[in-house]
């Protein structure tokens, strides 16, 4: 049984860094979002980029490594988080919320925010939303990840988890201009789903949704990687760089853009 770690556990983010930056799962939601940022970014240069929820850093590194990326900053509210990035990374790094960033009106042009909404307190995404708006230059893109809702209203609900037309209502009332819009994840969470649905009553199945209760994810074998990472990159392929919607997944992402005033 997988050991679950909790934010407090001096582990959590050692783990955390290891599953960012070689689990399947990780390493295919970037490809997805990176087919979308290839095709906004086209001949860019110098631009300035953040990532809100940074964590142990990976994704702002993966943002730096972007040759049309010119600095990056990594904003996140755990010091602890941030003590183990700077470890392995020279960009800047801030403590401070999503709810109230600490940054100037239209001072990036990219902007990912990963697995944070979902995390924020009742209407706290709103909040959220409307402070990406501000501090993102128009003209400028923002590339955004949250849990997702079950299947059907049959399904578990997922704490803080969206159906996907919500979180494209919530971007679009805010300002933004939605560019691409998909369900991730798709086939594992259809066969958890399924599998879900076939357990007995009582035998303590697997629910058809994961939720909460810590760090679960670690890295499986590495044959089982490389066979769901080959899953994950025709996930990738199909709604990133195809641009077709899923139409279910554990995850939902946007590519968002600001009008320009």
């Amino acid at each position: 049984m997988t050991a679950v770690l909790t934010i407090e556990q001096p582990a959590y983010f050692d783990r955390l860094a290891e599953v960012e930056a070689a689990h399947w799962w990780s390493r295919g939601m970037w490809r997805l979002g990176a087919h979308w940022l290839d095709a906004a970014l086209r001949g860019c240069q110098g631009l300035a980029a953040l990532d809100v929820g940074c964590g142990t850093g990976q994704t702002a590194l993966r943002l730096a490594c972007r040759p049309e990326v010119g600095s990056v900053v990594g904003l996140d509210p755990s010091a602890e988080a941030l003590a183990h990035a700077r470890r392995r990374h020279t960009f800047p790094l801030v403590r401070g919320s999503a709810l109230d960033l600490p940054f100037n009106d239209s001072k990036f042009d990219v902007i990912t925010c990963f697995d944070v909404l979902q995390h924020l307190p009742q209407d706290g995404d709103r909040r959220a939303v409307g402070e990406l708006h501000r501090v993102l230059a128009p003209g400028g893109v923002a590339l955004v990840r949250s849990n997702a809702q079950g299947w059907t209203s049959a399904s578990p609900a997922v704490e803080g988890g969206y159906r996907l037309g919500d979180l494209v209502k919530l971007f679009e009332a805010s300002g933004f201009t939605v560019r691409h819009a998909t369900h991730a994840n798709c086939l594992p969470a259809l066969v958890q789903e399924l599998r879900g649905r076939l357990a007995r009553p009582g035998r303590g199945g697997p629910s058809s949704h994961p939720s909460g209760g810590g760090l679960k994810i670690q890295l499986p074998h590495p044959w089982v990687n490389r066979v769901m990472g080959g899953v994950a990159t025709a996930e990738a392929v199909v709604a990133g760089r195809l641009s077709t919607r899923l139409p279910f997944g554990h995850s939902t992402m946007l590519l968002v853009s600001r009008r320009h005033d």
